[in-house]
């Protein structure tokens, strides 16, 4: 009796780990390069283990064969970085913002290593994407996202088919309200570029002798460190706005 429950107990934590491993892997701040990967990994497995009693209802029979275990675990890494993925895909909203900011103010050859998807990016995309994690960590934002894998077992059961084709929807209206709040946000960067080159060109036509490119550049990157510093609180408020907005009618619509 006391091997078969502790077997039980082994596959319902496998299933829980698979989860939640796999989402944590991809989900802003908690798959941030600059926490230890043992830190992570212990933050997994003790999420796992509070989780596997609070699920035992929703978790299947132990599996029979080596391939109907693979088969599960498989539909939970899938599930788990769907999971993770989606409160990923909010933060191309910031990046573009900082991608637009970095052209505005001439910055866009100043790449670090982004600590979030531990890829190269500019300097002013990695400074804002490293305000916004903050700002979502300092507002409990992060509790949602955690929440939604919590509540993913009443929409994805374990060892249930997987629902692709809705989640492929789901990625892709994500995707594109992201990429529209960026250029929303970064419209006054996108507005300075064209007025400040219009303005050039049309100086290096009344003036072809002056060296347009010599007066210009300094004042494109004073006028674009200015226009930053006057709005980041705006665009870090109306970015977490947009999490916060399309977190709540995720878990409203049952993920």
């Amino acid at each position: 009796m006391w091997e078969q429950l502790v077997r039980l107990e082994v596959y319902h934590f496998l299933y829980a780990f698979a989860r939640v491993g796999s989402a944590f892997l991809v989900m802003p701040f908690l798959s941030s390069s600059f926490i230890p990967v043992k830190i992570r990994l212990l933050f997994t497995i003790a999420f796992s283990v509070l989780l596997t009693p609070l699920m035992v209802d929703k978790m299947p029979a132990p599996p029979t064969t080596a391939l109907e275990l693979a088969r599960h675990l498989c539909g939970e890494v899938t599930v788990g970085v769907f999971m993770g993925m989606v409160p990923a895909i909010f933060m191309v909203a910031i990046d573009l913002v900082g991608i637009n900011a970095a052209m505005a103010t001439s910055f866009s050859n100043a790449t670090v290593l982004d600590p979030q998807s531990s890829m190269q990016t500019t300097v002013l995309s990695s400074f804002l994407s490293l305000i916004a994690v903050m700002t979502i960590v300092a507002t409990n934002l992060h509790h949602l996202m955690i929440g939604a894998v919590l509540d993913s077992y009443d929409l994805f059961a374990v060892g249930a088919p997987l629902m692709t084709e809705d989640m492929k929807e789901f990625v892709a209206k994500i995707l594109s309200l992201s990429f529209l709040c960026g250029f929303k946000i970064g419209a006054p960067f996108i507005l300075m570029i064209v007025v400040l080159y219009t303005s050039m060109g049309i100086m290096s036509r009344l003036m072809p002798q002056l060296n347009i490119m010599f007066v210009i550049m300094p004042l494109q990157v004073y006028l674009g460190l200015a226009l930053i510093m006057m709005s980041l609180p705006m665009i870090i408020w109306w970015f977490v706005s947009f999490v916060d907005d399309q977190m709540a009618l995720w878990l409203a619509g049952g993920g």
